[in-house]
């Protein structure tokens, strides 16, 4: 008998053989359980890209509303000869509108009824703005009423819904922004590297080789693919941090448009209800509120605060005139395109705020769209490298079976 074999004992083939279904059951779940953990990762992270494209999609119907009411109402004001630019203006944001909520609805499903409510109320609100219009051209009082009744319903039944909506999709898209499934491979493989240096030594205790080349190999299989799976978890990680950020980001951009853009319409509402507009300008003063909390507890977002104080400033001075009874000057000041008047200094900030939001969220998205090629690598070699192991753990055992016949 070769010096380094150990003396046999009827039991031993039996002994290695369970070690060796062991060894082999355990590279199989390894790669087995492990792939499908980069399996359902690579489809959460995907399904986090889509919520975040929902998310985004939503958010920009309410920002469209709330452009097109500050469009329609800043218009009003001009009388019979309305803005063509503001009245284009309109118009694409409730084009945009009508196409987002379409894009939308086939997108999430679960979104389909409130997009379907919300789609029936921007038709009524539509219908009263024409209706509004059609009496403004001819000089006739009632217009003003039925561009408030307008604005009222935006902000009374469409607007919580489409709140609703960005809210929903808010919760969705964070709950899909995990790599919680891709930790499960590391773990998996230190549990089986642990499986294999037990037999390892259980088989060193029935020969006198310390080292067993086949499991030897196994182990060190495993080992890379716990280091190479443990670093690709911690760049996702990052990777999806970071979305997280440039998510949270465009947010509150949108967000603080969309009370700029209320504020912005409550400004013309007021001047509309002439003397009898302190509900709509209350209004203006929670917007811009609301504005002003969005933007100081965003760092990147803090320095943007100056160009909304400019229009804050011009309000102020539309307010003044409009109290002090100079009406014609302060609609003037309000509806003007000029330096120094409302819609020159509220244009800037209302842009600056539409390309972050835009650009922060295509940011988002594309971050998580990039780890598709990673996870896919990660999908095979989790699979190869538990096979290999089982394979390379067998031949490690059959070795010393063969010692037996």
């Amino acid at each position: 008998m070769p010096p380094e074999v150990a003396t046999p004992t009827s039991d031993t083939p039996a002994r290695l053989r369970r070690l060796r279904a062991v060894v082999v059951g355990s590279g199989v779940a390894l790669a087995v359980l492990g792939t499908l953990a980069m399996a359902l990762l690579t489809l959460t992270l995907r399904q986090g890209a889509s919520d975040v494209e929902q998310l985004l999609r939503v958010q920009t119907i309410e920002t469209d509303l709330l452009v097109a009411d500050a469009n329609a109402t800043n218009t009003f004001l001009v009388g019979g000869l309305e803005s063509p630019e503001r009245r284009a203006a309109y118009d694409a944001a409730l084009a945009d509108v009508a196409d987002l909520v379409a894009r939308s609805a086939q997108a999430q499903p679960a979104d389909a009824a409130a997009l379907s409510a919300l789609n029936a109320q921007v038709l009524d609100y539509a219908s009263l703005v024409e209706a509004a219009r059609a009496n403004n051209r001819q000089g006739l009082p009632v217009g003003a009423q039925y561009l408030r009744q307008a604005s009222n319903g935006l902000r009374a039944d469409a607007l919580p819904v489409a709140d609703a909506l960005v809210q929903a999709n808010a919760k969705r898209a964070s709950a899909s922004l995990t790599t919680g499934w891709g930790w499960a491979v590391p773990l998996l493989g230190l549990a089986v590297l642990v499986v294999l240096v037990v037999v390892q030594l259980r088989v060193a205790r029935l020969f006198r080789r310390r080292l067993n080349p086949g499991l030897l190999t196994a182990s060190l299989v495993v080992l890379a693919l716990v280091i190479a799976s443990t670093a690709l978890m911690a760049r996702l990680f990052l990777a999806t941090d970071l979305a997280r950020g440039e998510g949270d980001l465009a947010t509150s951009a949108g967000d603080a448009r969309v009370q700029a853009n209320l504020a912005k319409s409550s400004e013309s509402l007021t001047l509309i209800a002439r003397g009898s507009g302190q509900a709509y300008e209350q209004s203006w003063q929670s917007s811009a509120a609301v504005v002003h909390e969005r933007l100081t507890t965003d760092r990147i977002l803090a320095p943007f605060v100056h160009d909304f104080e400019s229009y804050a400033q011009v309000h102020r001075k539309v307010r003044a005139l409009d109290d002090g009874g100079s009406w014609d000057a302060a609609v003037e000041l309000a509806v003007g395109s000029g330096t120094g008047s409302s819609n020159a200094a509220f244009a800037p900030f209302d842009q600056k705020m539409a390309d972050i939001a835009r650009s922060s969220g295509a940011s988002a998205v594309q971050d998580l769209r990039n780890q598709g090629a990673g996870l896919v690598v990660g999908c095979l070699l989790t699979l190869l490298a538990g096979l290999a192991s089982a394979w390379a753990g067998s031949r490690g055992i059959s070795t010393r079976l063969r010692e037996y016949r």
